[in-house]
């Protein structure tokens, strides 16, 4: 696709960081953040999450791709030891929410820089954009001192797992995340690496 340009997120960009972040969670956004607020979508809350600039989920932490001054896609990423259950997260979810995100939160590699979400509208999939937010994403691993890539997928989104292959991913273990209504996915999930 052309006329595509990729740059870091800006804090006018969080409304749509956070619906491609709603979306690339494939249920799990609304799970956790489902009626917190009263009057508010999940999605409004992760955007005011985002405004708050509270590293590493903040808008500074994401690519975004920009066409014709629309957001057409993001990529969330950061090192992997930011990957956990913070303090604000149980001072702000109900305990049994986060309690089945336990395994999910505790996966990680290591020494590695994470990609937590990467998401595109679907008009404007299979373009390559997803391949270069991906490869936008490695770029700022090795600026920030990094030489692995790691991430979490869903174990039966067999179109990412693939996407993800193409490029130098592999399998490190499996993850148990249990299946709700809002999140209707078997087999849990599967943490993945590459090499920079």
């Amino acid at each position: 696709m052309r006329n595509v340009n990729y740059r870091q997120g800006q804090e006018k960009d969080c409304q749509e960081i956070a619906e491609l972040s709603y979306m690339a969670s494939d249920g799990a956004v609304e799970y956790l953040f489902r009626d917190l607020v009263p009057n508010m979508t999940a999605t409004e809350v992760l955007s005011n999450g985002l405004k708050r600039d509270v590293y590493p989920h903040t808008f500074r932490s994401t690519i975004v791709a920009e066409c014709e001054d629309k957001i057409i896609g993001m990529a969330m990423s950061y090192p992997a030891e930011f990957h956990r259950i913070t303090s604000e997260l149980r001072e702000f979810l109900p305990e049994s929410r986060l309690e089945r995100f336990t395994d999910f939160y505790s996966s990680k590699v290591e020494g590695s820089y994470f990609l937590d979400a990467i998401g595109v509208y679907p008009e404007h999939r299979r373009s390559g954009i997803g391949k270069h937010l991906l490869d936008e994403t490695k770029k700022k691993a090795v600026i920030e001192g990094y030489n692995e890539l790691s991430l979490i997928v869903f174990a039966d989104n067999q179109a990412a797992i693939g996407f993800y292959k193409k490029n130098d991913f592999h399998y490190v273990e499996s993850i148990e995340l249990m299946r709700h209504e809002l999140m209707p996915h078997d087999g849990g999930c599967c943490l993945l690496n590459c090499k920079i």
